[in-house]
């Protein structure tokens, strides 16, 4: 029976991201494509071994010079989206709290 809840689960999340990806503007959809393309690589590199610090900063000039021609606030927009994207589904997780933060 947990298997079979695992797998519901697994469906459930894949139906949730197919769903998130067809509702994203066509312009967004070549970052999806990169994202996945870096979750693959990143998997992929931490089988074999961990990245210099010479390599990551290669890769993240390669990743700057991407996105050079797109405007700034396009980046900052898409950034804001990310975030509160993360946040959400760690609230949902029950990894956050919901609200802003109050004090110490």
């Amino acid at each position: 029976m947990a298997m079979s809840a695992n797998v519901s689960a697994e469906n459930n999340l894949v139906r949730q991201a197919v769903i998130e990806v067809a509702s994203l503007p066509e312009e967004d959809l070549p970052l999806i494509v990169e994202f996945m393309s870096y979750l693959k690589q990143r998997r992929h590199v931490a089988t074999e071994r961990k990245l210099s610090a010479a390599e990551i900063r290669a890769e993240a000039r390669r990743r700057a010079g991407a996105l050079k021609d797109v405007p700034r606030q396009e980046l900052v927009a898409h950034f804001k989206e990310l975030s509160e994207s993360i946040r959400a589904q760690a609230v949902a997780q029950g990894t956050a709290f919901e609200g802003d933060w109050q004090r110490d």
